[in-house]
């Protein structure tokens, strides 16, 4: 049977085609084996920039990979011992190794010169923890201990002990300042990071628990344990959610970002598993021994796990694939290679590997170029999503492999930084469409979700319905104006720092004991947290004085005019005052009237209780002029007190003494028989009634305190001067009846004669 030509031409072009996919399938199935001197691999550690990856080794090295290009940048034998823990220092600066004999070593990751040896655990240090504000790190070891140290100063806090035996790993949640730790003694231990006590105690009964991980909601714990399963926590309860047969061998480490978790283990594999449920999305297979650590890439795309046997292997998570593999020798010499075959290595790499089929790799090239690059054929972006921009800070970065020559953002150009780094703004959250392209047109694509990040602020000037100090939640931001619930508010009102609200602070006695008369100050003492700017004294009179101070600490000396209540008032730099109240007061005193004003007379003593600036306070008198009175004492004449000696009274009526007393300034009062009668008269005649007869002393005292005394006698009138006066009263009577009777007598007698004679 004649087939025509054109079938046949197709047919053998659809040979051609099949021979070339059956070629291809096994290159893209080729795998490297290195030889004995690959040291098996205990740790690994991802910089937070993602441009650094270290991995620690039995030999005691850690190997440091520059992933732009693929370039092993250190090879460091800082001790003698296996490298079992690794950390980078949230800004890059600082690269930690944990030690199989107890040792910690801190150094430059710039340089890999070692800066401190911390010394404390007993044995291996088995994780290694850096808070996200890079001032502490968090030691976790087979001593049964979790140390804590300084990152800022490299040196030794505390110990956090509890645990039974062998810790190894743990997790940190600053905000409610809590570490949790897991252990070989199967439990899950909660402490208080600021004081360094246990809070709680859980059992988790899966066996010795070698792992433990939070989501970033912070409402999910997860621990794995050395016999394979996962179990679930409800952090807000504590209760247990589920467990999950993750793995046949122990779980190595735990990775929670988003909604999936990322597990590695010593049965060789890889596992992707959905959250909360535990489901199984992806296995990730081709470690060839255990699998001891992993890492994830910022923006979740890539994963890095090292493994005992000896390689670090780079994963694609979306495809489950290795896009190339990291080897390091003993000497320092290294190795990596791609899936399609191609390698990038050092000189004697490509003599100390061999494929599954026992043949070389093929070489691309001795020259080392951008692993990335090698990696994926194309322009490569890698970005942390989502990101969040804040109020102050809309700031968003990324950074591009080596070939790309062009970024734009929803389509608009930005330029390429330094080392492929990408740095722009944006106003607003959502998804943002990135591209990257080389230069012959090929791009990748990224979306970057953009979180507007709800901000803590605070008040720094009354505003509305809030005052200083208060703390508000903002939600948006538009223009200078900022979204406080639900309204629309000035920028300008609201800080991220919170404001000093603290007032300064006003001590001293609060009554002081000054003298009249003489010059008078006020002690105190202001402090304040930050500075006391200025003082304010207002004395009983509504007076003011000002001190400048500018201090945060001062002794106040300031003088003053006269006792009473003073008010002080410290105002900081911030604008926060404090009020105290002082009192002077003084011993009464005597002082004398210079000059007469009103009811006081020249030379009257007086007696002074309280003084202001111009006045003294005169008791019985109230406020005087200060010129009216004197401390020296005026001499003035005593009282005068005029009376007879000796005053009678009858004894049938009221017996009273009379008497009359002047002054040349003022009688204040009279004294008789210790009874005090005012007076407060220059003159005055005085009758006081008195019980019987008998001598009485009368004191008559000045407003100068002159007196005078006089005695005057009361008596009854004398009996011998009664009775002579009746007598010449009968004598008298009786001279005239006789007189009367001698005149009636003769009378009588004459008219007898003159009758006799008629006769």
């Amino acid at each position: 049977m004649n087939i025509p030509s054109k079938v046949m031409d197709l047919r053998k072009l659809l040979l051609v085609l099949f021979i070339v996919f059956l070629s291809l399938t096994a290159v893209f199935s080729v795998e490297y084996f290195p030889d004995e001197t690959a040291f098996s691999i205990n740790c690994i550690a991802l910089s937070t920039d993602g441009k650094s990856l270290l991995a620690g080794y039995i030999d005691n090295t850690v190997k440091v990979w520059n992933l732009l290009d693929g370039k092993l940048s250190m090879n460091l034998s800082l001790h003698s011992s296996w490298v079992t823990s690794l950390a980078v220092s949230p800004d890059g600066r600082l690269g930690i190794a944990g030690y199989d004999d107890g040792m910690i070593i801190v150094w430059e990751m710039e340089t890999g010169k070692p800066l401190k040896s911390l010394s404390s655990h007993t044995s291996s240090v088995n994780y290694l923890l850096v808070t996200e504000d890079g001032k502490t790190l968090y030691s976790a070891g087979s001593d049964g201990t979790v140390k804590v140290w300084s990152l800022s100063e490299l040196a030794f806090i505390r110990s956090l002990r509890g645990h039974s035996g062998p810790v190894n790993s743990i997790v940190h949640w600053p905000e409610q300042n809590r570490l949790y730790s897991v252990s070989d003694d199967g439990t899950l231990r909660i402490w208080d990071t600021s004081t360094g006590q246990q809070v709680k105690v859980i059992k988790a009964e899966i066996g010795a628990l070698s792992s433990v991980n939070m989501d970033e909601k912070r409402s999910i714990l997860v621990v794995g344990s050395k016999d394979g399963p996962l179990k679930f926590y409800d952090v807000k309860t504590w209760s247990a959610l589920r467990i999950v047969k993750a793995h046949n061998a122990e779980v190595t480490a735990i990775i929670i970002r988003g909604d999936l978790i990322f597990t590695s283990s010593r049965d060789r594999t890889v596992k992707i598993l959905s959250l909360p449920l535990g489901s199984l999305v992806k296995m990730i297979t081709g470690h060839t021994w255990d699998v001891s650590s992993i890492v994830l890439s910022g923006d979740s795309s890539i994963i890095y796990s090292g493994s005992s046997d000896g390689t670090v292997k780079i994963w694609d998570v979306d495809k489950g694939v290795a896009l190339g593999t990291l080897i390091g020798f003993g000497d320092g010499e290294y190795f990596s290679y791609n899936g399609d075959g191609n390698w990038v290595a050092s000189s004697k790499g490509a003599s100390r590997v061999k494929t599954s089929s026992g043949k070389q790799p093929n070489q691309q090239g001795t020259e080392l170029s951008s692993l990335l690059l090698q990696l994926d054929k194309l322009p490569r972006i890698y970005v942390q999503s989502p990101q969040s921009i804040t109020i102050d800070n809309t700031d968003l970065t990324f950074v591009v492999s080596q070939p790309v020559v062009r970024v734009t953002v929803n389509d608009e150009e930005i330029p390429i930084g330094e080392s492929g780094k990408v740095t722009f703004r944006t106003t607003s959250a959502g998804a943002l469409t990135i591209k990257a392209f080389d230069s012959i047109g090929n791009f990748d694509e990224k979306i970057l979700e953009v979180q507007f990040e709800e901000t803590k602020m605070y008040v720094i000037d009354n505003v509305g319905p809030y005052r200083r100090g208060d703390q508000v939640v903002v939600s948006d931001r538009k223009d200078m104006d900022l979204l406080v619930n639900g309204e629309w508010l000035s920028r300008e009102f609201f800080s991220d720092i919170a404001p000093d609200i603290e007032p300064p602070q006003i001590t001293g006695q609060t009554s002081q004991q000054v003298m009249i008369g003489h010059e008078k100050h006020l002690n105190f003492v202001v402090t304040d947290n930050n500075e006391v700017k200025t003082v304010i004294v207002i004395g009983p009179d509504e007076k003011r004085d000002e001190v400048s101070v500018n201090s945060p600490h001062e002794n106040i000396r300031i003088k003053v005019a006269g006792t009473g209540e003073y008010r002080v008032a410290a105002i900081d730099n911030e604008g926060n005052e404090a009020w105290a109240t002082f009192s002077l007061y003084a011993n009464a005193k005597t002082f004398w009237v210079e000059r007469d004003q009103g009811n006081l007379r020249r030379g009257q003593e007086v007696t002074v209780t309280a003084e202001g600036e111009n006045s003294f306070f005169v008791k019985e008198y109230g406020w005087v002029e200060k010129d009216v009175l004197t401390e020296t004492k005026i001499i003035t004449e005593s009282p005068i007190i005029e009376a007879e000696d000796v005053q009678y009274a009858d004894a049938n009526k009221e017996k009273m003494l009379n008497f009359k007393v002047s002054d040349d300034i003022k009688v204040l009062e009279v004294e008789v028989s210790e009874k005090r009668y005012p007076v407060d008269l220059k003159e005055k005649e005085m009758f006081v009634i008195v019980g019987d007869y008998g001598e009485y002393r009368v004191v008559a005292r000045d407003l100068e305190g002159n007196t005078s005394e006089k005695t005057i006698r009361l008596a009854a009138p004398a009996m011998d001067e009664k009775k002579t006066n009746w007598l010449l009263v009968l004598v008298a009577v009786a001279a005239i009846a006789i007189l009367l009777l001698l005149i009636f007598r003769s009378s009588f007698i004459r008219k007898k004669k003159r009758k006799v004679r008629l006769m």
